[in-house]
């Protein structure tokens, strides 16, 4: 094998020649600039390598529950070096888990007489329940404190439970959601995870075909079509109040021009000069005229409307006079006769304004 000898560099590369006076080009790229760096990394006096990282930082990332491996790949130093500072740190992260296993819980379960009840005696009865294969505890540190971990396989599944553990306080939470199924008192369920299973078919229900059997088996937007309502009848209070306001209208309206006075207003000037000097008390309505159709606004309008003066026509009069044309042509009267106006109560004619 020949030597090659750098003598220059042309266009990016490198010019190499031969003790024959050969030349060659070696291109400058990412592979030629890292066979130099491991070169001299190897060949390298130890005085003049680079400084390893410090053993409180490397025990730091192995409390942090990192290997060996990945402390020398993360800090670029040699695995070597890292295991030096390894073995206090694994057997501090042990020393957690046994104290974690060893902390006074209340259990739910029967225990033999000489077991004590420690959170290591209640998992376990928990893991032998579930008839959990592939246990194995470990522990970490992170910057809330340290987490407890236990990995096992139940019913062919994974399992990771995680509490957070203050050694201090002797004090366990869990974490997730298969350590709080382990920290429960009493028997486990079926599974830490439940398992889905499909629902049987259910059957139509059998009837004679008819629409309403079906409508009334079944919970859909069927059953709840539209119904037509029952007419609105009138109420009882409206129909009075109706019939007392035209009653009041038709004693403070006055007569159309076309009607002319007739015998009714001799009698009735008869009955005001019979009433003169007496108070007549106003009119008072049956409480079944004020019903719950009637709102309070025309309870004022009736107390501050005019009063009439004269009382109502007996029926037997009303059928012997007949019915006026105003009358007819108002059903909402109701056969009512038309009543005269004041001024021909008063003056016995109609007044020409």
């Amino acid at each position: 094998m020949e030597s090659l000898t750098i003598i220059g560099t042309e266009d990016g590369r490198l010019v190499l020649a031969t003790e024959a006076g050969q030349r060659f080009t070696l291109a400058i790229d990412d592979v030629l600039r890292s066979e130099i760096r491991k070169a001299q990394r190897e060949h390298s006096p130890a005085e003049t390598r680079a400084p390893l990282p410090s053993p409180r930082e490397i025990q730091a990332h192995i409390r942090s529950g990192m290997s060996a491996e990945d402390v020398a790949e993360l800090l670029g130093a040699p695995i070597e070096a890292i295991r030096k500072f390894e073995t206090p740190v694994l057997a501090e992260r042990e020393h957690i888990v046994g104290q974690a296993l060893a902390v006074p819980v209340l259990m739910g379960i029967d225990l033999e007489q000489d077991e004590n009840p420690t959170f290591g005696v209640a998992i376990r009865a928990k893991l032998a329940e579930l008839g959990a294969t592939g246990e194995r505890w470990t522990s970490w540190k992170e910057s809330s404190g340290w987490i407890v971990k236990l990995e096992f396989t139940a019913n062919e599944v994974d399992h990771d439970a995680r509490w957070s553990f203050e050694p201090r306080r002797s004090a366990l939470s869990p974490l997730n959601g298969d350590a709080t199924q382990l920290s429960r008192q009493g028997p486990m369920p079926e599974g830490l995870i439940p398992r889905l299973r499909a629902l049987d078919t259910v059957a139509p229900l059998q009837g004679d075909g008819s629409g309403a059997e079906d409508a009334d088996a079944q919970f859909d937007s069927g059953a709840f079509g539209p119904r037509r309502l029952p007419d609105a009848q009138p109420e009882p209070g409206a129909e009075h109040a109706s019939s007392s306001s035209t009653v009041r209208d038709l004693a403070t309206k006055r007569a159309p021009g076309a009607q002319s006075p007739n015998p009714d207003t001799a009698d009735l000037l008869e009955a005001l000069r019979r009433r003169r000097g007496q108070r007549e008390p106003a009119p008072a309505f049956d409480a079944d005229e004020q019903g719950p159709s009637a709102r309070p606004e025309a309870r004022d309008s009736e107390r501050r409307a005019p009063v009439a003066l004269f009382d109502s026509m007996p029926a037997a009069e009303k059928q012997d006079r007949g019915a006026t044309p105003e009358a007819d042509e108002s059903p909402r009267r109701r056969g009512r006769t038309s009543m005269p106006s004041w001024d021909e109560i008063v003056f016995g004619a109609r007044s020409d304004d």
